[in-house]
Parts: C-alpha cells; sequence; structure tokens
C-alpha cells in the first residue's frame, strides 16, 4: 500500500511565537476521501472549519507536528537561513513518518534544488522516494492542503496561549500587525526586555529594544 505525504508549515514570519510544521501521511487509495473533507489550503479556510477538519483527520491518516520554538530560531539563525531550518523540520517530519511518497509546500525558487537538499540530509532508504515540491502545493495537493490545516491549528492554539498567558490579544502576532507592535513596545517599556516567546534576531524586535533604550537615554539625559 503507498503512503503519502504532505508537509507544510505554518508562523514562518510572525515577531511572536513558534514555527509549526505539519504533516500528513495517508494511504494513496483514501486521498479521495480527504478531499470529500474540504481540505484546502488553511488560509482560506475560516477558523472554525479548519479546526473542525483537524479534529477528524486522524480519522483517516496520521498527523504529524515539529514545533521550531521562538529561541531555537533566533539561535539556528546565527548559522543558517529561515529556508534551512524550515528544511530541517521538514526533514524531521519526513523521516518519522517514513512515506512512500512526499509532497512538500516549496519555501524558495528551485523546486528540484530543494529536493535535493532534502535528500542530503535524508537516511539512504528516503533517497528513491518521490519528491515533488511546488509553489502553493496547499493548494493544488489535498495532502498538503491537510498538512497546512495541521500545523495552522498548532499555530492557532500556541498564539491563543500566549494571549491568555500575558493577558493581551495582540492579534496575528506578524510585524505588519498594529497590535503586535503595541503590545511589545508596553511590554519592553514595563518589563525593560521583550516577552521571551519574541523572535529577537527580527528586524521589528531589534527596532523596538533599540527604540526602547534610545527613549531610556533620552528620559536619563
Amino acid at each position: 500500500m503507498v503512503k503519502v505525504l504532505g508537509v507544510d508549515e505554518a508562523g514562518r514570519g510572525p515577531v511572536i511565537g513558534s514555527m509549526f510544521v505539519g504533516g500528513f501521511l495517508v494511504d494513496k487509495e483514501k486521498l479521495g476521501e480527504v478531499e470529500k473533507l474540504g481540505v484546502k489550503d488553511s488560509k482560506k479556510l475560516s477558523n472554525k472549519l479548519r479546526d473542525s477538519i483537524d479534529d477528524v483527520l486522524e480519522d483517516y491518516g496520521d498527523t504529524f507536528l515539529k514545533e521550531v520554538e521562538a529561541e531555537e530560531i533566533d539561535e539556528l539563525r546565527e548559522i543558517m537561513s529561515l529556508n534551512e531550518i524550515e528544511l530541517h523540520a521538514f526533514v524531521d517530519i519526513i523521516e518519522r513518518a517514513e512515506p512512500d511518497e512526499v509532497f512538500v509546500d516549496l519555501p524558495e525558487p528551485d523546486g528540484d534544488r530543494f529536493i535535493r537538499k532534502m535528500k542530503r540530509e535524508l537516511p539512504e532508504r528516503f533517497q528513491d522516494v518521490k519528491f515533488v515540491a511546488e509553489h502553493e502545493a496547499d493548494d493544488t495537493y489535498p495532502v498538503v492542503s491537510a498538512a497546512s490545516i495541521v500545523a495552522k491549528s498548532a499555530r492557532e492554539r500556541h498564539t491563543q496561549e500566549l494571549k491568555e498567558k500575558y493577558g493581551y490579544d495582540f492579534r496575528s502576532g506578524y510585524p505588519h500587525d498594529k497590535p503586535t507592535i503595541n503590545f511589545l513596545e508596553k511590554f519592553v517599556e514595563e518589563k525593560g526586555e521583550l516577552p521571551k516567546e519574541t523572535r529577537k534576531s527580527w528586524s521589528t524586535a531589534e527596532r523596538i529594544l533599540k527604540e526602547a533604550d534610545q527613549k531610556g537615554l533620552g528620559d536619563f539625559n
């Protein structure tokens, strides 16, 4: 029986919180059933529909999750790019899932090159596995759509936990989101540091700390 794996990430760009990579492994003959669930790119689903699909995916196949915390992302970025961090997380999922075919959402321009890089990180037994790496694979292949849902639901649960922890609705956690910036600026003003779950290597975080330092110097003078 051919086992097909989809892999996708959620939370690649936020300044707050972890990145999650989701995997969904299913018998190839069951792909039609998965498609009937209404799986699609998780960004195109309402939160309620996405979570309802996430709740039943394990009835059809196996789900896998890899969390890369903000602190780990900061440490790894000293020696590798964000694409490479994502690649290593993809490899972790693939190695645990033991698929016959792999479909991944491509984070960089060249799909063939990305596949070669994944294979270099994988044990010998994966060299003959079929790999497909494409942009917008989460829209094209239901198995990647399912993986996208696994990752996005995990990311949303994580974000909600952080909001409850800090008692502040910073919304998405992305640098473009004004409530996110307001939260970080207020936190630094009150605590003198960024929240533990902040990606301190992000330029947004560096700017907020720098501006707080300059303001502090101005107040002192």
